[in-house]
């Protein structure tokens, strides 16, 4: 029994322990199962962890990128806003300054056109596309000053040409009135007729010039002319010519003529180069002229003893008379200038050449250079006019004493003297001392002029022609007749002597001088170029 028991309870021990140990395995593995449960969520939260973390490492990177770009962005905004600012500066500054600059400086060339307000900006995109604007506006201002200044000298070409052609008639009903009332008895009105005369002449000179100087033509037509005689007509054409003018020195050894093409061109030349002289010099002072031949051509020489020129002056002349540069009107001063602007024209369009410098004076010395070109040899069977210089070398002593004479004559006349000389008057004197022959006289191109026989006999009376000499003899005999045949075809009148004709002529010269000069003011009226 007692086995039976100890069998029985160590069966329930042993039962009891395998329960026992069941149940610790059962709780063991309920352990191990709870505790892999745990592990995963622990794995799980440690991913989540490392999830949040990489996403909070991301966060933060977008973030920093994010401060990143928010800072270039304000530096870029700044610059940008700088930028803008230079841009609206320099858009002032150019709008301001820089554009009345270029203005001013295409009206006046010395005037300088500022670049950039900030030089750190020069050479940038922005200083090229300020050069382009400027650059477009400066060559749409000169092509619409162009057109502008074309059509004005259309215009000025047009009206200069009209009033030229009404004054030259005015010049020939003048010349016919001088021819009607030639007697001693018109004395008075003569005086009055020879200054109109004279001033209808400046006129038709100042004519010549506007139009010349914006490309018209001198507007009158000549034949071959001898050059002394274009330059005895030029001096005429100045006003007070017999006051202020000394000369022509004739220095020519040939028949020296000039081409017909170009005779009234040199005449215009001459006279505003003179007249340009004689403005500028004090009144009591000479300007002198004077002829030479040189191996290429012809020169005339015009010395003055003016205030002359400073270098820039003498550089502005040496432009506008060399014709190689196109003058504007605007160009010309206000009020205009166009006597050294209308002489360059004549030079480059015949090839000559005026070249200006001190004089030994110290006024200014002009040197008109014509070319062979535009010469001619004269013919044989003809001569200068009456009123045209004898060669230097060729005048004798007591030729020379003959020309000085009848100044003094001539103003012994003024003075009220009743003495006339007895040799003829300086011809330069004379009421109108350009050439009397034809090819000298400046006609209209339409319709040229003869000669009127109140000119030849001008001519026949100053010339020491052969006619004087063969009508001596008949001196006597017509001097002591008053009645005889009429078979010489002089109708009963008395034939004039020679003697005679050159005294009534002497007295008409002095007279006429004279009157002249209490016509003429004495202030200076010619305004040509200014120096």
């Amino acid at each position: 029994m007692p086995s039976d028991s100890f069998s029985v309870a160590m069966v329930i021990c042993v039962a009891v322990l395998v329960l026992a140990l069941a149940g610790v395995v059962t709780l063991y593995l309920r352990l191990r199962g709870r505790l892999g449960q745990a592990r995963g969520q622990l794995a799980q939260t440690r991913q989540a962890q490392d999830h949040l973390t990489r996403e909070s490492s991301a966060w933060s990177q977008r973030l920093l990128q994010a401060e990143r770009k928010a800072k270039e962005n304000a530096d870029l905004l700044r610059e940008v806003r700088a930028q803008h600012d230079l841009l609206r500066v320099e858009t002032d500054h150019l709008i301001s300054k820089r554009i009345p600059a270029l203005l001013s400086h295409l009206r006046s060339p010395h005037v300088i056109v500022p670049g950039m307000q900030n030089q750190a900006l020069a050479g940038t995109d922005l200083d090229r596309q300020h050069r382009a604007i400027l650059d477009a506006l400066t060559r749409g201002i000169r092509d619409e000053t162009e057109r502008i200044d074309e059509a004005a000298q259309a215009i000025i070409r047009g009206a200069m040409s009209r009033v030229q052609t009404q004054a030259l008639r005015a010049q020939d009903l003048l010349a016919g009135v001088q021819q009607r009332y030639s007697g001693d008895e018109h004395t008075a009105l003569l005086r009055e007729v020879l200054g109109l005369d004279m001033f209808n002449e400046l006129i038709i000179r100042r004519m010549q010039v506007t139009g010349i100087a914006c490309g018209a033509t001198p507007g009158l037509s000549r034949d071959d002319t001898y050059l002394v005689d274009l330059v005895v007509g030029a001096v005429s054409r100045v006003e007070n010519f017999e006051l202020r003018i000394e000369g022509p020195a004739n220095h020519l050894r040939r028949r020296i003529g000039v081409a017909a093409r170009a005779a009234e061109s040199i005449l215009f030349t001459t006279a505003e180069l003179l007249a340009n002289a004689v403005h500028h010099s004090h009144g009591t002072l000479k300007v002198t002229i004077a002829v030479h031949e040189t191996n290429n051509g012809a020169a005339i020489v015009i010395d003055d003893a003016g205030v002359g020129l400073n270098e820039d002056q003498y550089a502005r002349a040496g432009r506008l008379l060399s014709g190689n540069h196109p003058v504007r009107l605007v160009d010309l001063g206000n009020p205009p200038r166009t006597g050294w602007a209308a002489i360059g024209r004549q030079v480059a369009h015949y090839g000559m050449q005026v070249t200006v410098k001190k004089s030994a004076f110290g006024g200014v010395q002009a040197v008109l250079n014509i070319p062979t070109a535009l010469l001619v040899e004269m013919p044989e069977d003809t001569r200068p006019s009456v009123l045209a210089p004898e060669p230097v070398r060729a005048v004798a002593p007591a030729a020379t004493a003959i020309r000085r004479e009848p100044m003094a004559a001539a103003t012994a006349v003024q003075q009220g003297s009743t003495a006339v000389s007895a040799h003829r008057p300086e011809p330069v004197a004379a009421h109108r001392p350009e050439p009397v022959a034809p090819s000298v006289r400046p006609q209209p191109v339409t319709a040229p002029q003869p000669v009127t026989a109140p000119q030849q006999r001008q001519a026949e009376d100053l010339a020491p022609l052969p006619q004087r000499r063969r009508q001596s003899p008949r001196s006597a005999s017509s001097s002591t007749t008053t009645t005889g045949d009429h078979s010489d075809g002089t109708g009963g009148r008395l034939l004039t002597t020679p003697e005679e004709a050159q005294k009534r002529w002497g007295d008409f010269q002095a007279g006429a001088e004279a009157g002249r000069r209490e016509a003429l003011p004495t202030e200076q009226h010619d305004i040509t170029e200014g120096k």
